[in-house]
């Protein structure tokens, strides 16, 4: 019988870090393990998020692993998290658990315990945004793995247990047609970092009901429930040379990438067959700028629109550019999942030359440039449109709601 228990917390920075997530994740049955999240998640956005992994023992044997996912902010700004807890053995004691993580303060959480969704109803007839039910579940499960063919997430993590940021499931006429899933972080906007946020992490649509604007639906939903609960700000990854995500991103949600990490996931799959390089996108719904993406419609900007708009590059070739234009603009591939698998070497050179675009010319701090939209040429080739860094972004955020 564990009479004590001690803690470890690993650390991202270390090297050996991809590691020894790996050899937990082994340790802990992946990848035939369905209570465990992908790995690259773990590694990549999950500590970036303001998520923490433990690892649990006792005399000197592991005996558990945990997941410390962010849940709220105390008023007096003290972090408390949700403990997802994997154990080996035996169960263990969760007042030894608290004592081992005090004075962190968790919810402790385990896979198992995910059992309530949204009571058993019929939806109506065409689009419905809502809640999921326990009976979406292997929908939801079988739709991740055609649109991303990886590793699905824990379906608990929609419970009510859990209880995660964003829990949405899209029907038309009845049959489940996408869903979304978000976990609070802590940070996210650049004006107020030490705010909960929203980390947008999954979503999928089904391409049979692609013309239905299922994504556009989604992450509005998310965006009116977020500020209803008083949060304002949401992140989520996004390659930036996939076009769909660029349009839906910008021009019809007005989100902007203000920061940019090459080689975020480390992984390769159908959609990643060269480095799986990300923007990371911010929308704060309630600025000017992003209240925009709450209404219908969905801009559609010319190059030719933008006089002084400072084009980076042809194709896989850079430009000569000038010192300090007001604008820029980047053009990416008009179908980036196809050119992968049609000619690999020149997606390699497309994505090695915009990563260093992106590199050189993206970021929040002054002299560097945030992506807000897409805009084509007379050819119809798209290019991604910054702009400085600036205000611009979220002064009317401030003056609207006050600094938190």
């Amino acid at each position: 019988m564990t009479t004590s228990l001690s803690h470890h917390r690993l650390d991202p920075s270390d090297p050996k870090w991809s590691t020894t997530i790996d050899h937990l994740w082994q340790q802990l049955g992946a990848p035939h393990n369905p209570e465990l999240l992908p790995p690259h998640f773990v590694k990549s956005t999950f500590p970036r998020m303001g998520g923490i992994v433990v690892t649990f023992h006792a005399h000197d044997q592991l005996v558990g692993v945990g997941l410390l996912f962010p849940r709220a902010l105390t008023p007096d700004g003290t972090r408390t998290y949700t403990l997802r807890l994997h154990e080996f053995d035996q169960r263990l004691r969760d007042d030894l658990v608290t004592a081992a993580l005090h004075p962190t303060l968790v919810t402790i959480y385990r896979p198992r315990d995910g059992v309530t969704f949204a009571p058993p109803a019929s939806r109506p007839a065409g689009v419905w945004i809502g809640p999921p039910q326990a009976a979406d579940l292997p929908a939801i499960t079988a739709l991740y793995r055609a649109v991303w063919n990886s590793q699905p997430y824990p379906t608990d993590l929609f419970s009510a247990e859990f209880g995660p940021a964003t829990a949405l499931v899209a029907t038309v006429d009845e049959h489940l047609a996408g869903f979304l899933l978000g976990f609070f972080r802590f940070g996210g906007n650049p004006a107020a970092p030490n705010e909960l946020a929203i980390e947008s992490q999954v979503m999928a649509v089904d391409p049979a009901y692609r013309n239905h604007g299922l994504a556009t639906r989604l992450k509005r939903a998310q965006a009116h429930t977020a500020l209803a609960r008083g949060i304002r700000c949401i992140q989520w990854t996004v390659d930036p040379l996939q076009l769909p995500n660029a349009l839906l991103n910008f021009n019809r949600l007005h989100a902007v990438a203000g920061a940019f990490v090459r080689g975020y996931y480390p992984v390769h799959n159908a959609l990643n067959l060269v480095t799986a390089s990300r923007f990371i996108i911010t929308w704060l719904p309630a600025s000017a700028h992003g209240q925009r993406g709450l209404i219908d419609g969905g801009e559609r900007l010319k190059l030719a629109d933008l006089p002084s708009v400072a084009v980076l590059n042809s194709g896989p070739q850079l430009l000569p550019a000038p010192d300090d234009p007001p604008a820029i603009a980047i053009t990416i591939p008009p179908d980036w999942t196809a050119l992968q698998r049609r000619d690999l070497a020149l997606a390699t050179r497309w994505r090695d030359v915009t990563d260093a675009l992106f590199t050189a010319w993206v970021g929040w701090a002054a002299g560097k440039y945030v992506i807000y939209a897409v805009a084509r040429d007379t050819d119809g080739n798209p290019y991604l449109i910054g702009r400085p860094a600036g205000h611009w972004v979220w002064e009317e955020y401030d003056e609207r709601i006050g600094h938190g």
